[in-house]
């Protein structure tokens, strides 16, 4: 992907150039080569110019013997002068035309072996029609193969997309399975009954999250992601994400707090900016080892307002950082503690928070924690 992007960047630096030499120019230099000696010894014939040691005369009635062949000195001059015009015709009409279309043939050879994966250099063809024609199919050739590893590089996404998708839903169906096998079961008592749609309703919210992160997600790629700026106090949305996020925190056994001062209104999206909120909270406690801690803070910077999320889970390392907001991407570390993640919720916290104006800052030492923060501004002109 990396060679043929190179490819379009090399070719659109190409653009029509002024022919300084164009093919009908060329073509008036070969003809007048062609015809240069003709006309010499047609003017030396008519006196315009004499040469050395030849005198005129012997040109007009002169006769040549080879052997018993005998042909007058005219005529030989005559073929000769024609002969040696079409000998220097051609040489030049080689390097005019010839040349340039072998070489603009061995290059789309070339490009047809490497199935178009790849853009070979193009070869230099001459400021020409003929070189223009190379420049604009070498554009051509590097767009289509762009193209096509863009093709590809969707397919074999989809194809992964949909098995995440399909292994993110199975485990939680499953679950749903044998828990309406065992109410269904008369043995069952009533404490495992109570168990049993507990375990039902978190594989349901589960499944829940899942369907909303794919359906986010397709919505991102195809640009219909449409966001509702109007301006809204953000601390009640994190203080009802906080109530949301208690039993969670509870179960994982990591503390947490919300930390807010000197706050106003601000310019957002409230039903997007309240899912990247709490996909980052999620995150956090999901990736915080029991006794551990997740604050959320809101602070004013100037006419921002700076949100963040601060945990003191399993951290990021520097080799993970350029992947982690990559659609399916998760980390050795977070596969192994939590293999049922999506591999989504980042991808689509990125995108949000790009179109409030802002990015998002990533603050981690693998071990040590992770602090994500981004701004939401309260002007309505800051915003993408």
């Amino acid at each position: 992907m990396a060679d043929v992007q190179k490819s379009v960047a090399d070719t659109k630096a190409i653009k029509r150039r002024l022919l300084p030499l164009p093919l009908a120019l060329k073509m008036l230099l070969v003809l007048a080569l062609a015809v240069l000696p003709l006309c010499f010894m047609a003017l030396v014939a008519a006196g315009a110019f004499t040469l050395p040691q030849m005198p005129l005369a012997f040109l007009r009635t002169g006769t040549l013997h080879f052997g018993a062949l005998e042909i007058s000195v005219a005529h030989a001059v005559l073929f000769g002068s024609t002969a040696l015009g079409i000998g220097l015709g051609l040489a030049l009409a080689d390097v005019f035309f010839i040349r340039p279309v072998r070489k603009l043939l061995s290059w789309l050879v070339q490009l047809r072996r490497a199935e178009f994966r790849t853009v070979p250099p193009l070869p230099r063809a001459g400021a020409d029609e003929i070189g223009e024609i190379g420049a604009q199919m070498a554009l051509a050739a590097a767009t289509f193969s762009q193209s096509a590893a863009q093709t590809e590089g969707s397919n074999q996404q989809r194809t992964l997309f949909i098995m995440t998708a399909a292994h993110q839903l199975r485990t939680p169906m499953t679950a749903l399975a044998w828990t309406v096998e065992s109410l269904r079961n008369p043995a069952t008592s009533a404490e495992e009954r109570e168990q049993l749609l507990a375990s039902t309703a978190e594989s349901l919210a589960r499944m829940r999250s899942v369907i909303e992160h794919i359906l986010a997600s397709a919505n991102v790629e195809e640009g219909k992601f449409g966001h509702v700026f109007e301006s809204i106090d953000i601390v009640p949305i994190i203080e009802h994400l906080m109530l949301e996020a208690r039993p969670l925190s509870k179960k994982q056994n990591v503390s947490l707090a919300f930390e807010h001062e000197n706050t106003f209104p601000v310019f957002a999206d409230k039903e997007r900016i309240t899912l990247a909120l709490s996909d980052l909270i999620s995150n956090a406690l999901q990736y915080t080892p029991q006794g551990g801690s997740v604050v959320v803070s809101a602070k004013p910077i100037g006419e921002k307002l700076e949100i963040a999320v601060q945990d003191t889970g399993i951290g990021i390392s520097e080799s993970e950082r350029p992947l982690l907001f990559s659609k399916l991407y998760r980390g050795d570390r977070a596969r192994h503690m939590r293999p049922d993640g999506t591999g989504l919720g980042l991808f689509v916290v990125r995108n949000i928070i790009e179109q409030h104006g802002s990015d998002i800052t990533v603050d981690s030492k693998e071990g040590q924690g992770t602090r994500m923060s981004f701004f939401l501004s309260s002007n309505r002109d800051k915003l993408n």
